[in-house]
């Protein structure tokens, strides 16, 4: 667990300085760009990692995530293999289904309420960072939101807000 508030998070304070400053510096900008509508609704943030194994993880249901946007990081090496465990994403209108293969290296960027799943992983183990952009005790946007226009130096400022300690699971 990457954040405080779990039990079993990295304590190590360099780390945890690397994350806060990761977050700032390129997540929520990255995503106030690609997600405009999302501004306001930033201010807080949650990580954590995953690891996939085949026969053990078989699959995770279509979800949405508590958060205004999810950050999905493969941190497997390309010698690492491993089969299955695409990434679903549903259309919430059309419930059209479009699956992209998660190969090692590569992120997902994405809304947390657009619905996804991921398929059984059928040989070897996936490991995933996945970082998590909600406003104040968890708030996130509501869809159809009028999305803001915003500048710049908006987009790369850093929220003002104290951490909540909410945690959004």
């Amino acid at each position: 667990m990457l954040d405080p508030r779990s039990e079993g998070y990295i304590a190590a304070p360099g780390f945890q300085t690397f994350y806060r400053e990761m977050m700032d510096a390129y997540i929520r900008p990255v995503s106030r760009l690609l997600f405009p509508d999302v501004v306001g609704y930033d201010t807080q943030t949650f990580g954590f990692s995953i690891r996939w194994q085949a026969s053990k993880d078989t699959s995770l249901r279509p979800h949405s995530d508590a958060s205004a946007v999810t950050l999905n990081i493969n941190l497997n090496l390309p010698r690492e293999g491993y089969s299955g465990s695409a990434v679903s994403f549903i259309d919430p209108v059309s419930r059209r289904i479009e699956k992209l293969t998660f190969e090692p290296g590569t992120a997902l960027i994405h809304h947390g309420s657009v619905p996804h799943a991921s398929e059984p992983i059928t040989e070897g183990e996936r490991y995933n960072f996945v970082l998590w952009l909600y406003g104040q005790q968890g708030q996130i946007p509501h869809r159809g939101i009028q999305t803001p226009q915003i500048s710049a130096k908006d987009r790369w400022s850093v929220p003002t807000e104290e951490f909540d300690n909410f945690a959004p699971f």
